[in-house]
């Protein structure tokens, strides 16, 4: 089953769109051009985390969606049954394998701003020693 199958394309490109951000987010850390505030940092940390906590209300929605019963016994319910469990469930494209890489994709995030506080830190304490050394 390919995204389009699943229904969740649209999905599948929001995930892509968020570990954009993180991958910008740490490569500007990494270059020391990004440096943010701690409680700012542990603010959008804590949002993110937020939504991860979200997801987990989502996740456990979509694993009823695991166990489809009430569609008869018949061909066609069955059928119908089976394509609801792979949307949930398939490996390689279902809502639960995307909502996890969602929750760990927010996750990464969630780390880059806190390193991000480490860099403003780093730069603050390190400026206070120049300034503390001029004045010497």
């Amino acid at each position: 089953m390919t995204s389009a199958e699943g229904g969740f394309a649209a999905a599948k490109e929001g995930l892509k769109a968020v570990s954009g951000q993180t991958q910008w987010i740490n490569s500007q850390v990494g270059a020391g051009k990004l440096a943010l505030n701690p409680e700012v940092a542990e603010q959008a940390a804590k949002r993110v985390e937020e939504e991860i906590r979200e997801l987990a209300s989502a996740f456990r929605d979509a694993r009823r969606l695991g166990r489809v019963e009430g569609l008869g016994d018949y061909p066609d319910g069955q059928q119908l049954a089976k394509r609801f469990q792979d949307k949930a469930a398939d490996s390689q494209a279902g809502a639960l394998k995307l909502i996890r890489d969602l929750q760990d994709e927010l996750q990464k995030q969630a780390d880059a701003f806190r390193e991000a506080a480490k860099d403003y830190r780093t730069t603050d304490e390190q400026n206070a020693d120049d300034l503390r050394r001029g004045m010497q």
